[in-house]
């Protein structure tokens, strides 16, 4: 009987082999990377490769000739310790001394703050992998990146799916400003155009700033965002992915200056698992935003703030979004900007007026007309049925 089963199986997958996901393109209304021409990577590639190390996956995905890349196994950015990098005039302690506000203002800076950028240029090297145009960066079943960074960076057309990126940890984090900013993120689009980014897995991995002390009164953070999109990129479709267990979360617009960003920033998240994101799920700026079918976990003791932030400019669509865990008021944050739509959202399983919530305790209040509606999307489903999806079916593994 088994032998009988096992030959169906194998006539059928004869028939109807499984796709191949480096010749997949983005369907034509799947969002804002479908304006335009929509996006297919390197899809008009004949060949593919695959790779096993960093240096291969940097070689493999530099350029803009049309590609396919394959990533196989677990890679990381190799056996460097942060000591490794640190030049000998750095000393975290010695740094702690020199610009505690007690007695330093501003931002850091003399020798001390020199010798940390010398000690950051040697990590950065290993840490971020530039990603060319008219790329499909696909990973096989089980890939992952730890310690590395992916930045898509003036380039256009490019497709990230099914790989899971873990803890682009910066080792010399800097305090300016009145907090500890730092570099990498674990994907980056910056001053590109037309990206997919589907069934991918985002976290801080092994090493959770939660878990780090507090120095200056503010937590000393390692990693900086999880997918920016910044510098006046536009057309992306953000899917099916899970961001878990982070900070400083997802920033679309890096600046308040409109001179980049006007008309631009045009993004699309949907089907998104997005837990443990202490804020900025997103914070937008500038962009036209469509946010719909995703499910927000706060969990129990969470350091949470917001998840939508309505930054200067912005104009964020949002439908049917659950959230679990929180309170209505404080998932929306006013930073500059004057409105935001909100529909059909879920919280602790119970339909709220989020906005609403956040007028009722906020001040100025926000309005709801932000003067556009979506008309790149596929179906739009209800509420209640979003948070079994997303579990099912978001994240790096989810498809083969």
């Amino acid at each position: 009987m088994h032998t009988v089963v096992a030959l169906a199986v194998a006539a059928v997958t004869a028939l109807h082999p499984a796709p191949d996901l480096g010749r997949q393109v983005l369907a034509p209304n799947d969002g804002w990377a479908a304006a335009e021409g929509g996006t297919t990577g390197g899809s008009a590639d004949r060949r593919a490769v695959t790779v096993r190390t960093r240096d291969e996956l940097a070689a493999a995905v530099a350029g803009n000739e049309p590609k396919i890349v394959y990533v196989e196994g677990s890679l990381n950015a190799g056996s460097r310790t942060c000591a490794d990098y640190a030049v000998p005039e750095y000393d975290l302690q010695k740094y702690l001394e020199a610009y505690d506000p007690a007695h330093w203002t501003g931002p850091a800076a003399g020798p001390l703050e020199e010798a940390r950028k010398a000690s950051a240029a040697n990590q950065r090297q290993d840490v971020v992998i530039t990603i060319g145009s008219n790329t499909t960066l696909v990973g096989r079943r089980g890939a992952s990146l730890t310690g590395l960074g992916l930045m898509i960076d003036k380039a256009d057309n490019v497709i990230v799916r099914n790989l899971a990126v873990h803890d682009a940890y910066d080792c010399f984090p800097v305090w300016s400003g009145g907090d500890w900013k730092t570099d990498y993120d674990n994907l980056m689009v910056s001053e590109s155009t037309h990206v997919w980014v589907d069934h991918v897995t985002l976290t801080d991995g092994d090493r959770p700033d939660q878990a780090e002390p507090f120095y200056f009164g503010k937590r000393f953070l390692h990693h900086d965002g999880l997918l920016d999109v910044v510098r006046g990129s536009d057309l992306v479709t953000i899917s099916w992915s899970v961001f878990a267990g982070h900070d400083k979360s997802l920033l679309w617009g890096n600046t308040d200056n409109p001179e980049h960003d006007a008309g631009k920033l045009r993004i699309t998240l949907h089907h998104n698992l997005l837990s443990g994101l202490n804020q900025r799920a997103p914070r937008v700026r500038h962009g036209q935003v469509h946010v719909y079918n995703n499910a927000y976990v706060v969990p129990a003791g969470a350091e949470y703030q917001y998840s939508w932030g309505v930054g200067v400019n912005s104009a964020i669509y949002a439908q049917n979004n659950t959230f679990s865990g929180t309170t209505p008021e404080k998932i929306i944050y006013g930073w500059g900007g004057t409105a935001i739509h909100e529909e059909g959202t879920l919280v602790n399983g119970r339909p709220v007026d989020v906005l609403a919530a956040y007028n009722a305790v906020k001040d100025p209040d926000l309005g709801s007309d932000v003067g556009w509606a979506p008309s790149l999307h596929g179906r739009v489903d209800p509420a209640r049925a979003v948070p079994a999806l997303v579990k099912a079916r978001a994240g790096a593994g989810r498809i083969s």
